[in-house]
């Protein structure tokens, strides 16, 4: 055995809190409902915002994105010096307000282990690449009855001046392949690395939109987030995706999750469903993503973008996923194949703009309100009822920090525009939803930002737009 796997963690043994008793305590109604409605039945634990270390204290990656249950889950832990600490593993939801629940710890949730001080490698001088050879020190099997979602595993000292703050790792819990959710949620791993500045690398390391070429999922998660026009946590899940998930979680829709690593892996897995959702800031797909999904829609599967830059860069995985690949220019990328290299996809040749899955597509970077211009039409448009929108209702503040817009030219069904901005010398802003010829519904949001008026928690939740949300989903959950 290799000396530093002396001290692995202990295997986590992980109470689930969804056991016979509860089920049999629940109402008639509730025993038929879906996993994610008895799932926010349960107490949450406000404990899941933890506070971060200071200097680096504690950080780890996991060495998987997103495990199915029964699979391990297996985390790479480092401490700046030894220090005392305790894993403790969250699932993201609605619960009652709380926003999460633990659903255990390791090596239990009143003990600890020490962790030491793992080395950094250097970057490979050529592509940028910072990928680490951490020993694995916990590691947790997730439990067959854990419900699909997003997760956070908190790495948190116990001892010392830094006692009660850590950091964290996210990641996903697909549901098992026995089961389908009305709903699928694809979360956008590829942006948060991407964006990822940890041990001072990333696509973006030097702010121009030309940094590395390949970035590791082998490494912790730079806890402040970038660039800093995005506010902190940026393009990490908790700015753009947990509003989401609150939401969803919240009215019990029958939802599971995945990522964009699964996406590529296993691309019929979207046509399991009826609706798919992009979430947050989507921006880094491959083009089997893209295809994934344009089969899905041509199937009749209803589409929801619910942030923006989405599908913006094409851009491969190396060593079997663990890399991302994007070199920005055709001439810089070594791939033969025009239709594969790592530009834009609206630059590839042949081209695929955005705008022909999405209705709109990328525009620029800014701040700005929402007009709810679909409101006034005669009928009304039926994802409006109830809402109380007027056509020059505004939603404040729901646009950026980047946002899409209408392309004049585009080569889509024509859409039907729901909410709208307008400022001169600047892009338009556009949340569309358009009707493909299989009859599938594509709805796109046209900001980064559109998800966190589902969801008072941030401070920007709207009532009307949880209503206008509720129509669509009422009609993007159907098959048409």
């Amino acid at each position: 055995m290799r000396p530093e796997l002396l001290r692995l963690g202990l295997v986590a043994v992980l109470a689930t809190c969804v056991t016979a008793g509860v089920l049999v305590s629940t109402s008639a109604r509730a025993s038929q409902a879906n996993a994610i409605t008895i799932e926010n039945q349960l107490p949450g634990s406000p404990g899941w915002e933890i506070r971060p270390a200071r200097g680096r204290a504690i950080e780890g990656y996991a060495s998987e994105v997103s495990v199915a249950p029964g699979d391990t889950l297996h985390l790479h832990v480092s401490t700046r010096h030894p220090a005392s600490y305790r894993v403790a593993i969250y699932r993201i939801g609605w619960y009652r307000g709380a926003g999460g629940r633990r659903v255990g710890c390791a090596p239990s949730c009143t003990t600890d282990h020490v962790g030491a001080a793992e080395p950094i490698a250097a970057p490979d001088p050529n592509t940028g690449l910072l990928r680490l050879d951490w020993p694995v020190t916990d590691q947790f099997q997730i439990g067959v009855n854990w419900t699909s979602g997003y997760y956070l595993a908190n790495l948190t000292l116990t001892r010392g001046r830094g006692a009660g703050r850590g950091s964290w790792v996210p990641f996903i819990v697909r549901a098992a392949p026995s089961k389908t959710a009305t709903i699928l949620v694809q979360a956008a791993v590829n942006t948060w690395q991407a964006y990822n500045r940890w041990g001072g690398r990333s696509l973006y390391w030097n702010h121009t939109g030309v940094g590395d070429d390949h970035v590791s999922f082998d490494r912790p998660y730079d806890q402040g987030g970038m660039p800093p026009v995005g506010g902190p946590f940026a393009n990490l899940p908790q700015a753009w995706e947990f509003p989401l998930v609150r939401y969803l979680e919240r009215y019990g829709y029958d939802v599971s999750y995945t990522t964009d690593v699964d996406t590529d892996a296993n691309p019929g897995e979207l046509l399991r469903h009826r609706l798919v959702m992009s979430a947050g800031h989507d921006e880094y797909w491959t083009t089997t993503m893209r295809t994934a999904f344009e089969r899905a829609r041509d199937a009749g599967v209803n589409l929801a973008f619910m942030g923006a830059n989405t599908a913006y860069w094409q851009m491969r995985y190396e060593d079997g996923g663990r890399t991302i690949v994007e070199y920005r220019s055709a001439e810089r990328d070594p791939e033969p194949n025009t239709a594969l290299k790592t530009v834009r996809f609206r630059d590839l040749t042949p081209a695929r703009p955005e705008c022909q899955l999405l209705g709109v597509q990328y525009g620029e970077i800014g701040i700005g309100d929402y007009t709810a211009v679909a409101a006034g039409y005669t009928p009304t448009d039926p994802w409006f009822t109830g809402t109380g929108f007027t056509a020059a209702s505004t939603l404040r503040g729901l646009v950026g920090y980047e946002y899409d817009g209408l392309v004049e030219g585009c080569v889509t069904p024509t859409p039907t525009v729901l909410f709208h901005r307008s400022v001169v010398d600047h892009p338009n802003t556009d949340a569309v939803r358009s009707i493909a010829p299989s009859a599938a519904r594509i709805f796109a949001a046209g900001s980064i930002r559109f998800a966190t008026g589902l969801d008072p928690l941030p401070g920007r939740g709207d009532l009307r737009l949880r209503r206008f949300m509720r129509n669509a989903l009422a009609d993007l959950s159907r098959h048409h």
